[in-house]
This record gives structure tokens, sequence and C-alpha cells, in this order.
């Protein structure tokens, strides 16, 4: 098949049903494919991250002109994504993790929160909005480090079961790929003023900051910006300068004697009753049962 835009096969599509036939319920698999071929544009009903074993190809992400790819890339094709491998050398072999977050146990919700497995793996398909689909290339020993966690979780494949086995796996992978995962050219050239966007919240989170006062400072339209700052951070903008907020609440929560609409004023929230709200929806208790719960007593504070 010719480079360029590959033809696209509406039918083609790895279904959750499909792929996680022999378990259902817990949404993890990884498949080793010694011999992968050139492949038209097909989409997925999970979350599919590739690692390229040997060999080398293009990768098209929906319509996109095809990227190179080469041993120590990981691409990461998101659910309902669609891509393709137009053209792909005679000896490439991939290994493919794929999962679906919401068939997957709670017990993995620490990993659910880290900005980098947030932006990578659990944005939507939707959001990418004309940008290729997240691809990195590892260092030779990052990659074998993470090679070598990963064949033993391929060689269970289908196999029921020893699900405490394979998530301790997935989760070393995931911890380690987002520990190492450097933003590619493209992302990088597309957003380099959000860096200097979080720096201006993160210095005046006090103060009332709008969405329009961001797009002033950053030059951009409101969907250019919204698009660019989920591409950096995973969330928009405003959800950004929430949580900043929310963490200054609760540092004042567990360090001062400060009144609960103290806090608010000081933390940035102007409406008392909006602070409760958003602290009870980003910790699960309010205010003061997180001061209550959490905090040491006054003599023990004074020695720390």
């Amino acid at each position: 098949m010719p480079e360029g835009k590959a033809f696209y096969d509406r039918k083609t599509r790895k279904s959750l049903e499909l792929i996680f036939q022999s378990e259902p319920d817990f949404g993890l698999l990884a498949q080793y494919e010694k011999r992968q071929g050139a492949m038209v544009p097909h989409s997925h009903g999970f979350c599919e991250c590739v690692f390229v074993i040997r060999g080398h190809g293009m990768h098209q992400s929906e319509d996109h002109e095809p990227v190179p790819f080469e041993r120590g890339c990981v691409i990461v094709i998101p659910k309902g994504g669609r891509h393709a491998y137009p053209r792909v050398s005679p000896d490439l072999s991939i290994l493919n993790l794929m999962f679906e977050v919401t068939r997957l146990p709670p017990i993995l919700s620490e990993l659910y929160t880290q900005p980098v497995f947030k932006k990578i793996f659990l944005r939507s398909a939707a959001s990418y909005e004309g940008e290729n689909y997240p691809m990195t290339k590892l260092k030779e020993n990052v990659f074998r480090e993470l090679e070598t966690l990963l064949r033993p979780l391929a060689e269970a494949g289908e196999k029921k079961g020893d699900h405490t086995f394979k998530l301790g796996l997935f989760m070393a992978v995931m911890s380690r790929l987002c520990s190492v995962w450097e933003p590619s050219a493209e992302e990088t050239a597309s957003s380099p003023d959000i860096p200097k966007l979080i720096a201006y919240m993160e210095r005046n989170f006090c103060e009332e900051i709008y969405l329009e006062d961001l797009e002033k400072l950053s030059s951009m339209s409101r969907s250019t910006l919204q698009r660019r700052f989920r591409s950096v951070t995973g969330v928009p903008p405003m959800v950004y300068l929430n949580r900043i907020r929310l963490r200054r609440a609760a540092e004042l929560l567990l360090n001062t004697d400060f009144s609960i609409k103290e806090i608010a004023d000081q933390s940035g929230f102007f409406r008392t009753p909006y602070f409760f709200q958003s602290f009870r929806d980003c910790y699960g208790v309010t205010p003061q049962e997180y001061r209550s719960s959490r905090r040491l007593p006054q003599k023990e504070r004074g020695k720390s």
C-alpha cells in the first residue's frame, strides 16, 4: 500500500467484546505480533499502546500524513481512534498492550490521577483535532527494561486469572513509561506558551482569573487554548487552575487555624458554597472533615 492517506474500511474495528472475550470484565491484554504486516485504517473500543520491538514502518493517525517509527518507539492510540500501518518492513514485530480503564479495578486509581497518564492514555480521540496520536522514542536501556516487563504479560495471553500478576506488570510498565515520556517535537512546537500560562496560574491563583484572561495572555483563540492546554496537562485550563486552588486549600486546612471562609478566600475561591462543592468533589469529604481526619495535634505540628 503506498504512503499517504490509506484506504479506510469502516467495518475494520477491534471491538471490546472481541479482544477481551476470554474475560469480559477484565480489560487488560498484551499480545506479541512477531510478524506485523501493513494494516488499513481501523479503530478500537479501548486504548492501545504499541511497543515497536523490531523493524520499522510508517504510522498514520486518522487521515494525517504517515510518520516513521522504528524499534524503541511507543505509539498510543486512544479509545475510538483510527490508525493504520500503510507501510512496514518485512521484519516488523510489535507488542500491543490493550486496556480499558472502566474494566479494571479501582486499585489503579492512583495511576489514573498522574498528569502524564491522563494526558497520554485517558484522552479521547476527538480531542486531538488535527494532531497525530502520541508517539515517543525511548532510550534503548529504558526500552529493554519495559520489554522485560511486557514479555511475561504477553505470554500470559488470554489465560484467565492471575489478575494480581497481570496488574502488577501493567502498573510497573505504565508508571515507568509515564516517568520517561517526552513530548514529541510536534507537541512542543504547538504549545510553547502553556508553561508560561501554568506559571501565571501558580503565581496568581488567589486572584480572579477567567478564561478570557488566559486567551489574552496566550494570544490564542478559546478553542486553540483549550486544545493545546489539554494536550500538555490532560485537563482544560480552568480545571487545572481549580486544582491549584484546592491543593492550596488542603495545605491551609492542615497547617493553619484559619477559618473555612478565610481559607476559601486565600485559595482563590470567592464563593464559599462553590469551595465546599469543589473540595468535596475532589477529596470526597468536606473541608471540615478533611481537617479533622488528617490534621496532626498542635503539639506534633509544632515539631514538624
